[in-house]
């Protein structure tokens, strides 16, 4: 580029050149860049089409449940999206995040899913402040692990009673491990459906332990 001076200056021309090059290059640098963040939650089994159902069906949709209070693992009560590389060995994502904190989707879901199994049941997630409850089960948990792995697939382990009421005492205790693999591939949107799998899984065996009891009254 030629320069034209005028005594020891830029020629106005040039300097009006050289002020749009330097503003049109910094507004491509100061441009906000697009956000890279997936957002993902988990989602309830829809309720199954209704049919005609047994008195044991009636009864159980009835019932009212109390679920909770639930222990939910400290390092997945987040925002990030967490993947178990080994048992030992975590990796936290900085750009897949749950649009929830897990803990708050888990027993979301799970009281979705529980009810959908008990055909209708009302399921309070705890705590159950202003409302009037009179529950006719209670269940607690500690789940000891709810994450997928590199390929997808979902384990959901976690410790539970059920405790009848007036007076409250336990009347049934388990452990459920439940194992989904991812049902395509291994993008984060199969993992999420493993996980839902998972805890639908779960809603389901608590669901038949209350159902047992019920009949025995």
């Amino acid at each position: 580029m030629l320069l034209r001076f005028v005594g020891n200056e830029i020629a106005p021309a040039v300097l009006a050149i050289l002020l749009g090059m330097l503003v049109a290059g910094c507004s491509s640098v100061l441009a906000p860049l697009p956000d890279p963040t997936h957002y993902f939650i988990l989602s309830a089994d829809s309720p199954a089409a209704s049919s005609p159902q047994s008195a044991a069906a009636n009864a159980s949709a009835k019932l009212v449940i109390g679920l909770g209070p639930v222990n939910f693992p400290d390092y997945l009560a987040r925002s990030e999206m967490v993947t178990r590389l080994s048992e030992d060995r975590l990796a936290i994502s900085s750009d897949e995040r749950w649009a929830e904190p897990l803990d708050v989707s888990f027993k979301r879901v799970l009281a979705h899913d529980l009810s959908n199994a008990l055909n209708g049941a009302q399921v309070a997630v705890f705590p159950w402040v202003g409302e009037t409850l009179q529950p006719n089960y209670l269940v607690e948990m500690t789940v000891d692990r709810f994450d997928t792995d590199a390929q997808g697939a979902a384990q959901l382990v976690a410790r539970w009673t059920v405790s009848a009421t007036n007076p409250t005492r336990v009347v049934y205790s388990s452990t459920s491990v439940i194992n989904v693999p991812a049902s395509s591939g291994a993008d984060r949107s199969a993992a999420v459906g493993a996980l839902n799998q998972a805890v639908s899984q779960y809603g389901g065996e608590l669901a038949a332990a209350i159902f047992r009891l019920n009949r025995r009254g």
